[in-house]
Order: structure tokens, then C-alpha cells, then sequence
């Protein structure tokens, strides 16, 4: 059969090719007349063609038209991205022009006071002059390098005292900042935001666990187990996880020698090498390790050495 429509279908040789070529479908049955269905081939082919050819156009402008939306949708992001870096390039000059007239305002203002003032000083010695010629015709011990103080060079001397002041300032501030940064990083205040009593604090103590006595570096809180445990100052993580009689603790560097830490926690919820903020919780409190009830160890190191905490918890 497939043979056979094969041969329908290849184009003819000869004399038969110069003549339309047909497919015809007889369909016959019984007791009624047979009905001839042809079908030019050559018209199907020439349809099929077009066909094809229309929908190869159709695809081609669909895809070209598609593409063109995409480019278009990202220029117009590209368009808007660029609006909105010129729109904050103009507030920002808008800023800095606002402030340039603000401190020219202020300049001018300083500037008339400060001729207000050199005319007030100048007025002054005139008035004490002639109230007191005394003064003016006694000869006493003066003397050194001076510079005359009139309305031309009242500003300038100004100006110089003011950039002296400033050079002053500017030496000053960096051990400002120094101290400032020390103080920050000061472990202050207590680990536990809620009313927490202490069940030892630092120094000797009878042993919890036997007889004798120990010493305890650090402070005791009782807390219920999963009580939010709290960083005392910024810093960095430098040990979080169990160890031994320590339980599960968390340790923190602050800097400038100040080191805390947070020990028999029931969870730990920050990394080694993370850094954190003051009052951010690091854990829960718990009952892991050499521990006899639900609470909190807290130690405080000051250059390698413990401190009592006590002083710190008190400070605000």
C-alpha cells in the first residue's frame, strides 16, 4: 500500500510530466453506485508549498517579534536603572549644594561677628584710653612681637586661631576614638535580659560536688533551661561548642584584651569566627557539663587573666 502511494505521489516522467497529475479515491459499495474522489497532486504540492512557506514566515516574525519585546523590556530596565542612579545623583548634588549655601550662611555670619567683635575690642581701647590717659603716658615693661589688630586682618587672625584650634582637635581625636573604642568593647552589663539571682560568685567557694574547697573564676546565674543567653559587648566568636566541665559554651573576643565567656549552655546559636553585636543572643541557658542545675557560668578575661565580674555587671 505504501509502495503504491509512493508511486501516486513521485512527480512523472516523459510525456505524463507535461500533463496535471491525479490521485483518484474510488469508494464502492455494495448494492450502490462507486463514488470517484481526484485529487490534483499538483495543486496539493503547490498548496503545501505556500503553506509551508506562510508558516515559515509566520514563525520568523512571531520569534522576531518575541526578541524584539525582550530587548525591549531589558533596555527600558537598563533606562529605569539609569533614571533612578540620575535621580540620586541629583538629590545628592541637591545635598551638597543645599549645605555649600548653608555653610556660606554660616561663614558670612561668623565673619560679621567677627568684625562686631574687632570693632568692639577697637572701641574699647578707645574708651579706655581717654578715660585712663595715665596709662598711656606711664612707661612700663612691655614688649615682644605683636601684630596690629584692625578691620582688615581681624578675620585672618581669627581664622588662624580657629585652624590652630582645629590642628589641636584633629591631634585629639584619635585617642578619642581609641577610648571610645575601648569602652565599647568593655563587656558591661548582664548576660541574661530577665531578673536573675546569683547562686556563687567569683573567688573560693566549698566544692558542689565534694568536699574542700575551689576556686570559681567566673559568676553563677540561675536560669531555666532554654533562657536566652546575651553577648555582654560586640566581638568576635572564637569558640562555640562543647567542652568538657564547660559543657556547651560560647567564648567572644572584644579586643583591647577583653575576652567573655558563656558556659553549661543547652544550645549554642552562633559559629566560631562570627562577628556579633552587644545584647545578641549566642545561646540558651542550660545544665551540660560540670554543672549541678539549670544556670549560667559566666568568666570575664582581661589580658589572659580572670577578673570578677561583679564590677562590670553593675555598669551601664
Amino acid at each position: 500500500m505504501a509502495t503504491r502511494l509512493r508511486d501516486y505521489l513521485r512527480k512523472p516522467t516523459g510525456r505524463a510530466a507535461q500533463h496535471p497529475h491525479y490521485l483518484e479515491i474510488v469508494v464502492a459499495r455494495t448494492g450502490h453506485s462507486a463514488h470517484t474522489f481526484r485529487i490534483n497532486l499538483d495543486t496539493l504540492k503547490k498548496t503545501s508549498q505556500i503553506l509551508g512557506l506562510v508558516f515559515l514566515a509566520w514563525f520568523g516574525g512571531t520569534f522576531y517579534v518575541a526578541y524584539s519585546h525582550i530587548s525591549n523590556m531589558e533596555a527600558i530596565a537598563r533606562a529605569d536603572e539609569q533614571a533612578e542612579k540620575i535621580t540620586l545623583l541629583q538629590n545628592s548634588n541637591e545635598k551638597l549644594a543645599e549645605e555649600k549655601q548653608n555653610m556660606g550662611q554660616h561663614l558670612f555670619s561668623l565673619q560679621q561677628r567677627v568684625e562686631q567683635l574687632a570693632a568692639g575690642v577697637h572701641g574699647l581701647v578707645n574708651r579706655t584710653r581717654s578715660k585712663f590717659p595715665v596709662e598711656k603716658e606711664q612707661n612700663k615693661a612691655q614688649g615682644g612681637i605683636a601684630i596690629p589688630l584692625n578691620f582688615a586682618n581681624a578675620g585672618q587672625i581669627v581664622d588662624s586661631e580657629f585652624s590652630l584650634l582645629d590642628e589641636r582637635i584633629s591631634s585629639v581625636l584619635p585617642e578619642l576614638e581609641t577610648t571610645l573604642s575601648r569602652e565599647l568593647s568593655r563587656p558591661v552589663g548582664s548576660p541574661i535580659a530577665v531578673q536573675a539571682d546569683i547562686s556563687s560568685t567569683y573567688g573560693l567557694r566549698s566544692n558542689p560536688f565534694g568536699d574542700g574547697h575551689e576556686f570559681h573564676n567566673g559568676v553563677d546565674f540561675i536560669a531555666d533551661t532554654g533562657t536566652p543567653i546575651m553577648a555582654t559587648a560586640p566581638g568576635r566568636v572564637i569558640a562555640a561548642g562543647y567542652e568538657g566541665a564547660n559543657g556547651n559554651r560560647v567564648a567572644v573576643d572584644h579586643g583591647f584584651g577583653y575576652r567573655s565567656v558563656y558556659a553549661h549552655l543547652s544550645k549554642v546559636r552562633v559559629k566560631t569566627g562570627e562577628q556579633i553585636q552587644k545584647g545578641q543572643v549566642i545561646g540558651l541557658s542550660g545544665n551540660t557539663g560540670r554543672s549541678s542545675g539549670p544556670h549560667l557560668h559566666y568568666t570575664l578575661y582581661y589580658r589572659g587573666q580572670t577578673v570578677n565580674p561583679a564590677r562590670y555587671l553593675k555598669t551601664n
